[in-house]
């Protein structure tokens, strides 16, 4: 349900403009932020770019509505991981657990392997939190050697794509995958 809000929400947001939107704002560097309200789950797209079938995509949240039972967060944290890497499995690079830690709730997964292009390197990562409302986030991003810190990029995805990870997401924090 919520991949074809996010594509619904996004397509009305190319035909009609930013005014039929409610849920859109914008963020202090400029970017697009539009919220996608569904029954168990809401989204966040940040967007750089718009055009009638596709967007540049900066990062997407899903936060989930229902608060888990949780007894072993690390169990909650390693089983929500696995159904994340199954549910995101169409991504250019595959997925793996790049750190879990029950104590701060949090788990990260990387492409593993990353693109390498000469020496910079772009991969995938998520984010899953383990809170009263699960959430995971999703971007891209760039390192190369010299660089100070990784940066993260901008991603030119089209809506049917952008609606599949937020569905894809949602599966695995509901462990649906």
């Amino acid at each position: 349900m919520l991949g074809k809000q996010t594509v619904d929400t996004l397509k009305r947001l190319a035909s009609e403009g930013p005014q039929v939107v409610s849920a859109l704002s914008w963020s202090d560097d400029g970017a697009k932020v539009v919220a996608v309200p569904a029954d168990a789950a809401d989204a966040r797209v940040d967007l750089a770019d718009l055009d009638r079938f596709s967007a540049t995509l900066r990062e997407l949240a899903v936060t989930c509505h229902a608060a888990p039972m949780v007894p072993d967060v690390r169990a909650w944290l390693s089983d929500h991981a696995a159904a994340t890497i199954r549910a995101l499995g169409f991504l250019e690079e595959p997925l793996a657990v790049w750190e879990l830690e029950a104590s701060e709730r949090i788990a990260q997964l990387r492409s593993s392997p990353p693109h390498r292009d000469e020496s910079e390197v772009t991969y995938w990562e998520v984010v899953l939190h383990c809170a009263d409302q699960p959430s995971a986030t999703l971007a891209r991003y760039r390192w190369a050697p010299g660089m100070p810190e990784r940066e993260r990029v901008e991603y030119p995805a089209t809506f049917a794509l952008i609606g599949r990870m937020a569905a894809a997401l949602e599966r695995a924090l509901t462990c649906e995958a």
